[in-house]
Order: structure tokens, then C-alpha cells, then sequence
């Protein structure tokens, strides 16, 4: 999921606070000196570096199209703030050998790689006020920076799985299964266990169902034990929270001005969606979660909105009784599987 605008961050290279609010001017031909341009990885542009993440087909509007990599990892650093960016080879192709005589990866979609790369990028499109003087109608996007990702070499690797060891002393959202013990709720996974500290233990509903938690994760004197603090768990699972009250994080969606919501790849149904207070149109593609009474009902196919008017039913879930906040960011644990 690319987000809608790459952000360039201009570091000060002094001790001068400087307001939020405040624009400093820089001559683009001269970025050395007292600024440094920083890029969506969190290093200056042009600095090399090895990141892992799963490749992606990019939005084929704009300037996004091809293969994108969904970062996992910087230079070792584990991250779950999507960070999606376009890639092309520093020379040759994809799949093909490149100037060392090693051939470049394939960049196959749901796949995952660990690439030497440098970021770069450069403005693409055209300025609102040229297009209006110009008076030519073509078909533009917006005039923005378009950052990516130039691949020296790289190779494909397994699945990148979260560990709280990625995580000591940050917050991260992690899964596994729910279950009590000495009197506390945990989540435990293939050789790791999470202490949930200040929250209920799990009732005999939810143990043993898929879980969730995001906190910050603290280490114990175990190495395979770790406690997570200012923690939210929650089951993760549609079916297992049927009549129950749910917090669902995902994305509105919209067509033809019918709304609904997908959460994590499912889409579902939010009764009155359009109706709820200070919803707006500009919601589309906005990140969101969702509040109330998960249940089931035989409704009219999403998938069909756009082909006929008497759409076929199919079993979908809804929320009911729901109430909606804005959500700063997902994570890449709560993107679709695949992307």
C-alpha cells in the first residue's frame, strides 16, 4: 500500500529548533552542507543500503506501476510502518545477469528478498499551474516526488517472521496463539512467549484462538520470554468474534457510492457506513477502525457493484452498531496477505 505522498525530510545538521510549521527553503543543486535530504527509509538519498521485504505489484495510476518491495527490514532493523517503494535495477533486468555476471533476483509478487539498494527519486508530473496555463487537457496525477529504489543485487529468501527480539524496547504488533498461565494472559509462538502485563487474563472463549498484541516489548530473563507493556491484545480472526464487540483496523472503500470496509484482505459490510458522524467521500482508501457487534447476514456482492444493479447475495460479515475513528497508520501486519 503506497502511501500517498513520500516525505522529504530535511535534517538540520545543527542544534537550531526550528518551529513544526516552518518551511526552510533549499537549492535542490546544493543538498550537502548544513541539510541533508532523507528518504522514506530513514537515510540520507543516494546512501547505501540492505533491505529485506516482500515484493508487490504497484498502482498501475500514476507513477507507481511495477514491482514494489513492501520493506521489512533496514540495514538489519526490523520495521512494520509500511514502507512500500517502487524498484528497478541499476542495470540490465530483473531476472536477467547483470554487468558482475551474477544474475539480478526475478521480483516475483508475494515473495520475499534481501536487496543491496540505494534510494533516489525526482519529481514527476505536472504542476497544477502549468496545466492550467498550458490549456491542455491530458491525463495527469499530481506533481510530487516519486522515490524508489535502485537494486545492485540481491536474492530471494524465506518469509520474513516477526520476533519480539526485532522489537526490544520498541512498540510492534505481534501474534501467535492465546493462552493463560501463572494467573496471566499470554500469547505464545514457535519459540517465543509474550507476558501481557495490566490486562485480563483470556476467558476460556478466546484461549487458544489466534491472538494478537500490540505494547512495547520488554526482555525477562529468559531469552525466550519477553513482557509487553501498554499492550492492546485482541483475537485476530473474523469467525472467532461472531455476536461479540470488535475493534477492527483496515481501510474504507468505495464505489459507485456504496461503502464498505476490508480488513486485512476481507471485505465486509459496516451497517449505515456512509451515515456515521462526520464520515466524508474523502474516506476512500483511508485508514480506519471500526467499532461494534461483529455478525453475519446474507448481503448484495461487493464484487459486483460495478457489473449489475441486482447484485447476487453472498454470506458476508457486518458490524453493527458501529462507530468509526481515524487511524494515523496500518502496520504491515495488518495489510492484505500478499501485499
Amino acid at each position: 500500500m503506497k502511501r500517498m505522498a513520500t516525505i522529504l525530510c530535511l535534517t538540520v545538521a545543527t542544534s537550531q529548533c526550528f518551529a513544526q510549521e516552518s518551511k526552510i527553503r533549499v537549492d535542490i543543486t546544493r543538498p550537502t552542507g548544513e541539510f541533508e535530504v532523507d528518504g522514506e527509509l530513514g537515510l540520507k538519498l543516494g546512501q547505501m543500503a540492505t533491505v529485506e521485504g516482500a515484493v508487490t505489484e504497484g498502482s498501475m495510476k500514476g507513477y507507481e506501476g511495477g514491482p514494489n518491495l513492501v520493506v521489512k527490514t533496514i540495514n538489519g532493523r526490523a520495521t512494520q510502518h509500511i514502507i512500500q517503494i517502487p524498484v528497478s535495477p541499476y542495470f540490465g533486468k530483473f531476472g536477467k545477469a547483470n554487468f558482475g555476471g551474477k544474475p539480478l533476483p526475478t521480483m516475483e509478487n508475494g515473495f520475499n528478498y534481501r536487496l543491496r539498494v540505494y534510494e533516489t527519486g525526482e519529481f514527476v508530473d505536472v504542476p497544477s499551474d502549468a496545466y492550467d496555463e498550458a490549456g491542455i487537457a491530458l491525463q495527469t496525477t499530481r506533481f510530487y516526488f516519486r522515490n524508489s529504489l535502485t537494486v545492485l543485487s540481491g536474492d530471494k529468501i524465506d518469509a520474513i517472521v516477526w520476533n519480539p527480539i526485532q522489537f526490544l524496547d520498541r512498540d510492534a504488533l505481534l501474534s501467535g496463539v492465546a493462552k493463560n498461565e501463572n494467573n496471566a494472559a499470554t500469547i505464545q509462538s514457535q519459540g517465543w512467549k509474550l507476558i501481557l502485563t495490566d490486562v485480563d487474563k483470556w476467558t476460556d472463549e478466546q484461549s487458544g484462538k489466534h491472538a494478537e498484541v500490540f505494547g512495547t516489548v520488554r526482555a525477562t530473563e529468559s531469552k525466550e520470554t519477553f513482557r509487553v507493556e501498554d499492550c492492546r491484545p485482541r483475537l485476530t480472526h473474523l469467525e472467532d468474534q461472531l455476536g461479540k464487540t470488535v475493534a477492527l483496523r483496515g481501510t474504507a472503500r468505495s464505489l459507485n457510492d456504496h461503502w464498505w470496509f476490508n480488513y486485512r484482505g476481507t471485505d465486509l459490510y459496516v451497517e449505515g457506513m456512509d451515515k456515521l458522524p462526520n464520515w466524508a467521500a474523502g474516506n476512500h482508501g483511508r485508514p480506519i477502525e471500526i467499532t461494534g457487534v461483529l455478525e453475519q447476514a446474507e448481503l448484495p456482492r461487493i464484487d459486483q457493484i460495478s457489473l449489475k444493479s441486482d447484485r447476487d447475495l453472498k454470506t458476508y460479515f457486518v458490524v453493527k452498531r458501529a462507530h468509526w475513528t481515524p487511524v494515523k497508520e496500518l502496520l504491515t501486519p495488518e495489510l492484505p496477505p500478499g501485499e
